[in-house]
């Protein structure tokens, strides 16, 4: 049976209020989930088969945050321990006990739904096989079928396709102007940080949309460039 959870991204949107600035969201791919529970990261395998659905053990990151944000934690993951079954109609999705009483709600984060104003937060680097956090402002406007923004020094523009394949960006065009960096420290410099930037950019094949937080992937699955909204 076709798994109509593959491939999608979801975002909290009831049963209970979340207070603003905090998300929830969850992600299916191939038999795992995952996503933010209002603080931490989690990671789990899901299992459908109809309208059923179990979740596996679930792993997170540790990381402490507001006292909202962690009440909507612990109540979020909780319910997601619960889950027993869904219903899933057009862009909503509904998570539920073994009764068929509501545990959670999500409305769908489409690959569309990644057009606007961004702030990129870390590049990949595969010369130094590391995602290194940026220096600076960089903005990227993600429009219709264009890309455009400022790498650090130079301003660039170019496609950005979203297709049923995935997506394809580029080729990317800058401007040629140079700039200095004596704090660099030992760190990508400005110039090499907008070369990596614009390589990963080219070279991204997918996205994942959670929130206010976007992933450009990888043809390997692997991050290329994260962002926040702007």
């Amino acid at each position: 049976m076709d798994d109509v959870l593959h491939d999608t991204a979801w975002l909290l949107d009831g049963p209970f209020p979340v207070p603003e600035g905090v998300e929830v969201t969850i992600a299916f791919d191939d038999g795992n989930a995952s996503g933010c529970s209002g603080c931490n990261r989690f990671r789990t395998s899901y299992r459908s088969d109809g309208d059923a659905l179990e979740f596996g053990p679930m792993a997170g990151t540790l990381v402490m945050c507001s006292d909202d944000a962690m009440a909507v934690e612990r109540e979020v993951l909780d319910r997601l321990g619960r889950v027993a079954a869904f219903s899933h109609s057009g862009d909503t999705l509904v998570l539920l006990d073994d009764a068929g009483e509501t545990l959670l709600e999500f409305r769908s984060q489409p690959p569309e739904g990644a057009t606007g104003s961004w702030l990129v937060d870390a590049i990949h680097y595969p010369e130094r096989e590391a995602i290194i956090s940026v220096r600076g402002e960089l903005v990227v406007e993600i429009a219709e079928g264009r890309i455009s923004g400022n790498a650090g020094c130079n301003m660039f523009n170019g496609s950005f396709d979203i297709t049923a394949d995935g997506v394809a960006v580029g080729p990317l065009m800058s401007t040629r102007r140079f700039c200095d960096d004596p704090d660099a420290d030992g760190g990508p410099s400005l110039m090499e940080q907008e070369a990596a930037l614009l390589a990963a950019l080219q070279n991204v094949s997918g996205l994942q949309l959670e929130g206010s937080h976007l992933t450009l992937v990888r043809p390997d699955g692997g991050i290329s460039v994260n962002l926040r909204r702007n």
